[in-house]
């Protein structure tokens, strides 16, 4: 697991008045939703954020009771638990607004929340009903086919979002991480390392999206992530 606060301006342990607040993160370094909060961890310099495995595993009745989806990531916060990755990097936002990781700008802020938003409904979501068509012997070709269709669209609407807010380079919008690129990058990890892989899929990021794959990598803040995340993933495989 990368170590969430290396090479950033760390700010002081999580405070409510007077009283140190205890977060813990409840994730797994293979989960693209999980990243995003550890990105966004990193990006603020948070110190103090636990982070651990959910207690008895995602699902477990030990687990709902804290979260009662089960699901990861959860932040739990003074023994209170916050779900969905998006709320989670909205508490996050607000309690810690420095440095910020949503535009200035009304009209790219917008742009940015619709490519962070667009990136679980039309990636994440066609990409994530295919993990149990992985197997030759079990897929179901005709599925796989039209998810990766639905998946190419999905990336073709993030490189138009992307160009109507004059995005060219490293990050999703503008000059600078934003919440888009925590939840864009931990996704295109998977578009390459499994959509692609898996199913042969070699067409599914344009010119554009290409590049600014290849630019997201290379930031300080991402890259540790990407790099647990890679270090999961080849766990996972027996590697």
């Amino acid at each position: 697991m990368e170590t969430c606060l290396r090479g950033v301006v760390q700010q002081r342990p999580p405070t409510q008045g007077n009283l140190v607040m205890a977060m813990t993160l409840y994730q797994s370094d293979l989960s693209p939703f999980a990243a995003r909060v550890r990105i966004q961890i990193r990006a603020k310099g948070i110190e103090g954020v636990a982070i651990e495995k959910a207690p008895g595993g995602t699902g477990s009745a030990e687990f709902r009771a804290l979260n009662p989806t089960g699901k990861i990531p959860a932040l739990l916060v003074d023994g209170v638990a916050i779900a969905e990755s998006l709320t989670i990097c909205d508490y996050l936002e607000d309690r810690f607004p420095e440095p910020p990781l949503w535009p200035t700008d009304l009209l790219a802020r917008a742009h940015a929340r619709t490519i962070a938003r667009a990136t679980d409904l039309y990636v994440c979501g066609p990409m994530f009903q295919t993990t149990g068509h992985a197997s030759r012997k079990t897929r179901d070709e005709a599925f796989v086919a039209a998810r990766m269709q639905d998946l190419k669209t999905g990336l073709a609407h993030i490189d138009a979002w992307r160009a109507a807010a004059g995005a060219s380079g490293r990050y999703a919008v503008g000059d600078r991480l934003s919440l888009a690129d925590a939840a864009l990058a931990p996704a295109l990890f998977f578009v390459v390392n499994f959509a692609a892989r898996v199913f042969g899929q070699d067409d599914l990021l344009s010119t554009a999206m290409t590049a600014y794959w290849q630019g997201i990598q290379e930031d300080a803040v991402v890259a540790p992530t990407l790099s647990a995340m890679d270090a999961a993933l080849t766990a996972a495989r027996g590697g």
